[in-house]
């Protein structure tokens, strides 16, 4: 079983995203972008921050609700790597890099996501209380675990 949300692997991908892309504007960063370098570093730390949240939240509804802000801020980052990369802002094979390592944290968000949405509706279905994932004693936790742990 976890620990922790150190121990999700959706979590350490979102991390190593993060990490990749303040190594990449630290690298390519132009000087006259450094704002536009500034949001991209931040809304790719805003992913991880996201399932930070939600992971560590007891109550279903508002991890979940975390857990789709998390896909929010992937999608920003998505489209403001799109921006970098058609302006020239990184190299072709940075943004390639970037880009699929944000894919990668995608599917796994999504489907995070979707185990999650499905057990509610499971729960709801058989009148039981919702259980967040997060809770210690969960058997979704050891589920999610067992599937979305390193």
């Amino acid at each position: 079983m976890a620990t922790g949300v150190k121990d999700l692997k959706l979590w350490q991908e979102a991390v190593a995203l993060a990490g990749d892309v303040l190594r990449a504007a630290r690298q390519h960063g132009r000087k006259e972008l450094p704002s536009f370098v500034d949001e991209l570093t931040s809304s790719a730390a805003a992913i991880a921050t996201g399932i930070a949240q939600g992971y560590d939240r007891s109550d279903a509804l508002d991890q979940q609700r975390l857990f789709e802000q998390a896909r929010r801020a992937l999608s920003v980052f998505e489209t403001q790597l799109a921006i970098a990369r058609h302006g020239a802002a990184l190299p072709h094979d940075t943004s390639t890099a970037l880009a699929a390592r944000a894919a990668t944290v995608g599917r796994l968000l999504t489907g995070f996501l979707t185990f999650i949405e499905r057990q509610h509706a499971a729960e709801m279905e058989e009148g039981t209380r919702r259980i967040s994932p997060a809770a210690p004693s969960s058997p979704l936790r050891k589920a999610l675990d067992e599937i979305y742990c390193a």
